[in-house]
């Protein structure tokens, strides 16, 4: 029962906003593309964008697979049919993490785990985003529950399942999904030494996931083997460890993990002083190294962003989960005290940024609450977690504290799963601007981007689209033409005067900050 009702949880807190925002980033658009390519084409294995096949031999295609899945029924991609796997694989891995934690500890490890994973906030943020991280994070959680069950008796049944769950992992995203393979073998030698190694069959392991990874690579090798090496094996994967970076960088991103896991990263203190006084515990010390392992593996590429370190938060949720399961309130009191603290601070602070909104930029501005009646709720929950945070600790129920943060929590997310989405439509208007581009050009007309076009219009605008460069759009705007131009507005500006009659602006929306316009010349 318990089980169901964090599912449940799951359902409702992660997969409200899903479908219901625009597809407005880049990589989520390459997703969406290949997938609509293989339902409207049929190149299941060979996938395109813009009619370039190289295009999708950067990621494997079970990702694309999964959403083309979820369209074939209505014959068409939709921003709901292409956050389905998301959803589905974030759910999938609250269920492996209220498996873990019932697994080493009890029933209430596990349910408090889950409920901590679903009200993390980064993992909320990109559990209905058409993004392979999700898929690889959910997968690498259950490799991790298939090893531990393996570790437990020694079955080579589950040591395949394992061995799978890396795969799959590999063929969401590519060689970063082979980092659990990484994380099981540092966690296993720390544990158990050379032994502890033998038994994961690394023989047995590299025949699994050579097996799954043919699907991806012949493919391309037999297709586009120079570009499929050159680009792809060594371009984009040996390059997204060893390229060059600031030092200060590589040391500053790890830390966005303790930022994004807020609140719970309050009580890790409270959390790391009850494992130093409650003795050693095999399966909490295989499930840190497992997590350290990971951290340390994305902190070291060569790019940052946030949604790398997903896989992060599973391990620390299950680790959180089984403090607030197992630990007396007493031995760790002061830490306790300082953590539940922390929380009613902050939790005063949300107050505040209710009653005064600050100023955000970037993305803020979509997360940030814009109506009187919903910046009240949140600030009314805000009152109610630091009261309920308060009395739990006073009266030592450290089950209590752990409920109160994830169901007030839980809550505000809601509200920001019912009120985010507008506020991204109209923060990311991609849509108007490409209905509008459809509309003014005719089917064998060409949609010319200046001097680029990112790949979330290719989403919405139906039609051939071409990117150019200054000379191009100088002869394209020389005289009337049937064809469109997207661009910003200042770039349209600075051709005042250097245009054919006809020429002018159809549609103008703001896209993440930026002005852009659709032009259109009418030919005479």
């Amino acid at each position: 029962m318990a089980f169901f009702v964090v599912l449940a949880f799951a359902v409702v807190v992660l997969a409200l906003p899903m479908g219901r925002a625009p597809i407005w980033e880049p990589n989520e658009a390459r997703w969406v593309l290949l997938a609509r390519d293989m339902v409207e084409h049929g190149h299941w294995l060979l996938p395109e964008i813009r009619g370039v096949p190289n295009e999708g031999l950067y990621k494997p295609q079970l990702y694309s697979w999964s959403i083309a899945l979820a369209s074939l029924p209505s014959g068409r991609v939709t921003e709901f049919t292409a956050a389905v796997p998301s959803i589905v694989s974030a759910i999938a891995g609250v269920a492996a993490v209220v498996a873990i934690g019932s697994l080493l500890w009890s029933v209430h490890a596990g349910v408090v785990a889950g409920l901590i994973l679903i009200t993390t906030p980064n993992y909320f943020v990109f559990a209905h985003r058409s993004l392979a991280d999700v898929m690889m994070t959910g997968f690498m959680i259950w490799a991790l529950y298939f090893l531990l069950r393996a570790r437990r008796d020694g079955s080579l049944r589950w040591l395949l399942v394992f061995y799978v769950c890396v795969g799959a992992a590999m063929l969401s995203k590519g060689p970063p999904g082979l980092a659990a393979l990484v994380a099981a073998a540092v966690a296993s030698w720390l544990e158990g030494g050379r032994p502890a190694l033998r038994s994961l069959r690394p023989a047995v392991g590299a025949l699994v996931l050579v097996v799954l990874a043919l699907p991806w690579v012949v493919p391309y090798m037999v297709a586009a083997r120079p570009v499929f090496v050159r680009d792809v094996l060594v371009g984009e994967y040996a390059h997204w460890f060893f390229k060059p970076q600031g030092l200060v960088s590589r040391m500053a991103s790890p830390l966005s993990v303790l930022l994004y896991f807020l609140p719970w990263t309050l009580f890790l203190p409270a959390a790391a002083a009850w494992w130093r006084r409650s003795g050693p515990d095999d399966g909490r010390r295989f499930v840190l190294w497992w997590t350290i392992a990971l951290w340390v593996l994305v902190g070291l590429s060569g790019k940052y962003r946030a949604r790398y370190y997903l896989p992060v938060y599973p391990g620390l949720a299950i680790l959180t989960g089984g403090f607030f399961a197992g630990a007396t309130a007493r031995v760790v009191r002061r830490e306790l005290q300082f953590g539940s603290m922390a929380f009613v601070i902050l939790s005063m602070a949300v107050l505040l940024a209710m009653v005064f909104p600050p100023s955000l930029s970037g993305e803020g501005p979509v997360y940030m609450p814009d109506t009187v009646r919903e910046r009240v709720l949140i600030a009314l929950l805000a009152v109610a977690g630091a009261v309920g945070a308060v009395f739990a600790i006073c009266r030592d129920r450290l089950l209590g504290l752990a409920a109160v943060v994830a169901i007030v929590l839980g809550a505000i997310l809601t509200v920001e799963g019912l009120t985010s989405p507008p506020r991204r439509a109209r923060y990311y208007d991609v849509p108007t601007l490409g209905a509008v581009a459809t509309a003014h050009t005719p089917p064998d007309g060409t949609v010319f981007g200046y001097p680029d076009l990112s790949p979330e219009y290719d989403v919405y605008v139906h039609r051939r689209i071409v990117e150019i460069g200054s000379e191009d759009l100088a002869r394209l705007l020389a005289k009337p033409s049937s064809d469109v131009l997207i661009t910003t507005r200042r770039r349209w500006a600075a051709q005042a005067g250097m245009v054919a009659p006809g020429w002018r602006v159809l549609e103008s929306r703001t896209v993440g900050g930026r002005d852009i316009v659709v032009v259109g010349g009418s030919p005479r």
